[in-house]
């Protein structure tokens, strides 16, 4: 499946000071008299330290990027090894859109996702402090935030709301033109089309915009970047063992604690707690008359959550503003479950095991630790069936 981004986008207005900036940059000389033509020169090493180049020869010109290999050590390694295997030879730049940006290096010419050669998804390199402003690349990515592979993209204006994060990250930028502005402009200027094979709107090439070749300019070694992006992972990965190892310690003290918790709830109530299929507990505090929500229905509920250790961690009705939500989507899956269950005027309190909660993937710098059991006390207050819905905006 094509690897489209889906993005709410705030679009800059370029200052021409910018943009003839971009033309100027790095102008081509003629070699001196009696010596090779610079494309017939032997490739050169480049400077310890440099940044790599790769230049991109496209049917409507050459693009020449600087990658930024310390700030994007990931990307830049894995746009290094799909430029040295081949992969992007005989792409296409398939999503063009003048006023934002455009995309390529995963789709051919008759607009057939390119999947032979594909590399692990990367980690997502957001947090660099490199921006999303005109004339940089950047990593296209589904709505996953580590899951972008080869496709990338070039701004072609100051793109600032994909510097803000959605999905957990933002669009991490890699590198930067250093050559080839003109190209780029005449890229995202050139006619587009709607295709079947391609349903994201107006924007295929009418005709194929394709990059002949990749390829690194000069030499570039690999190595000291392939060793540093090496001991990175290996730090990720220790550290992901070190918080999944704590996340299970957590769990298993829950896991204690919960047969005393269920039990203060059944003292309290003097009502048993009743256990669904799916391992979602439950027991009734106020009583319902109305009706019972159907899944095409969304209700307007107030709500108090806690943790098992008494921790409160949001509540409506602290804030006096109850939310509406839907039965088919947009909460957790015991909300989902649980309030099928309700009727309208109902009080309900759910124990909330962590495969029907948030799992071991909360929000990030939330209350909610990974695998918690959550407490919510639930008040069902209507029902708004789909024609009373509001409209899509």
């Amino acid at each position: 499946m094509a690897r489209i981004m889906t993005l709410v986008t705030v679009y800059a207005v370029l200052p021409l000071a910018l943009a003839q900036e971009a033309k100027m940059e790095a102008p081509k000389t003629q070699p001196p008299p009696g010596t090779q033509p610079a494309a017939t020169q032997p490739a050169q090493a480049q400077p310890a330290g440099a940044n790599p180049r790769v230049k991109l020869e496209t049917t409507l010109g050459d693009i020449v990027l600087e990658l930024d290999a310390d700030k994007a050590p990931i990307s830049t390694l894995n746009f290094l090894q799909y430029v040295t295997s081949g992969f992007y030879n005989g792409t296409i730049f398939h999503r063009v859109m003048s006023t934002f940006m455009i995309q390529g290096g995963g789709f051919t010419p008759d607009l057939v996702e390119k999947k032979e050669g594909l590399r692990p998804p990367i980690k997502n390199e957001w947090k660099n402090g490199l921006k999303n402003q005109r004339g940089t690349i950047a990593m296209a990515r589904t709505q996953v935030a580590d899951s972008a592979t080869a496709q990338f993209f070039i701004n072609v204006v100051d793109n600032a709301s994909l510097d803000m994060p959605r999905d957990g990250a933002a669009y991490a930028v890699f590198g930067k033109v250093v050559e080839g502005m003109d190209t780029v402009d005449k890229i995202k200027d050139t006619p587009v089309k709607e295709d079947p094979k391609l349903p994201m709107g107006k924007v295929v090439p009418v005709t194929p915009v394709v990059i002949k070749s990749a390829t690194v300019v000069g030499t570039y070694d690999t190595k000291p970047l392939e060793a540093r992006v090496a001991a990175q992972q290996q730090q990720a990965q220790a550290a992901e063992a070190k918080a999944k190892e704590a996340a299970a310690q957590a769990q298993a003290e829950q896991e204690k604690q919960l047969p005393d918790y269920i039990k203060k709830v059944e003292q309290e109530t003097g009502k048993k707690v009743e256990k669904t299929a799916s391992g979602l507990m439950h027991v009734v505090l106020q009583e319902g008359q109305g009706e019972t929500p159907k899944k095409t229905d969304r209700v307007t509920v107030h709500y108090t959550g806690w943790l098992l250790d008494g921790t409160k961690f949001d509540s409506s009705v602290d804030k006096n503003q109850p939310i509406t939500v839907s039965l088919q989507r947009g909460v957790i899956p015991g909300w989902l479950e649980g309030l099928a269950l309700m009727k309208v005027g109902e009080k309900r309190k759910f124990i909330i095991p962590p495969n029907l909660g948030y799992g071991a993937n909360p929000r990030p710098g939330g209350p909610i630790p990974p695998n918690a059991y959550l407490v919510f006390d639930i008040e069902l207050l209507s029902i708004i069936p789909p024609q009373q819905a509001p409209a899509p905006k």
